[in-house]
């Protein structure tokens, strides 16, 4: 059985005027190991389709409709509660944003966040584990300097923020990774560099890539 099975995914969002279809019948199926890309134009309903797996839109006004299934590990996602869904993220399900200065808090230095992710699923680890957690999964996407972690977002470059997002999104080793447009805000080099990181991580761990651009 495929690791992340979608069928008959459906979505609309309830505006003050009427429903707007944002989805439509979208079934598709992802192995561990595996790359599975969601290509579109934007406004297409990618990152919608990305974001509903782990049913991260809020509801409302995102309603799934009737039929929709999204099985990961044999386990229907849209039928879990708030409190078992909150298990899955970062746990079985790691997302990684399109731009990270406005998802990274402006206001908290990039190894604290890190170890949040950490403290939020793994609360019995002690402090120095998480410490010690932080500094692997910062040299695990390459970013090996130990000032970063000490570092606020605005002091870090666009493919050094991409990189921390990655390492909070792998902190609890999901089996799948949603990369919503990983890409967008950086240069040509960087996004190679970025590309080459996640499939050296993809090999290295076995994991399910569901990739947005």
């Amino acid at each position: 059985m495929s690791l992340l099975q979608v069928r008959n995914l459906g979505l609309w969002y309830d505006t003050p005027t009427q429903p707007v279809q944002a989805l439509d019948d979208l079934s598709f199926d992802l192995e561990a190991g595996q790359t599975f890309c969601l290509i579109g134009e934007s406004g297409s309903g990618k990152s919608t389709a990305a974001l509903s797996i782990p049913q991260l839109l809020p509801s409302p006004p995102a309603v799934l409709a009737p039929g929709s299934s999204v099985l990961l590990a044999g386990k229907d996602l849209a039928k879990l509660s708030n409190r078992q869904l909150r298990r899955v993220r970062g746990t079985s399900v790691g997302v990684i944003f399109q731009e990270p200065m406005t998802s990274l808090n402006p206001l908290q230095r990039a190894g604290k966040q890190i170890a949040e992710a950490l403290l939020i699923h793994q609360p019995r680890l002690r402090r120095a584990g998480r410490i010690a957690r932080v500094r692997a999964l910062l040299a695990q996407v390459g970013l090996e300097d130990p000032r970063i972690a000490n570092a606020f977002p605005h002091q870090l470059s666009g493919g050094q923020r991409q990189r921390v997002m990655i390492a909070m999104a792998l902190a609890n080793d999901p089996d799948l990774l949603i990369a919503d447009e990983p890409t967008t805000a950086l240069d040509l080099t960087t996004q190679k560099q970025v590309l080459d990181l996640l499939k050296k991580l993809q090999q290295e761990r076995n994991l399910a890539i569901l990739l947005v651009t």
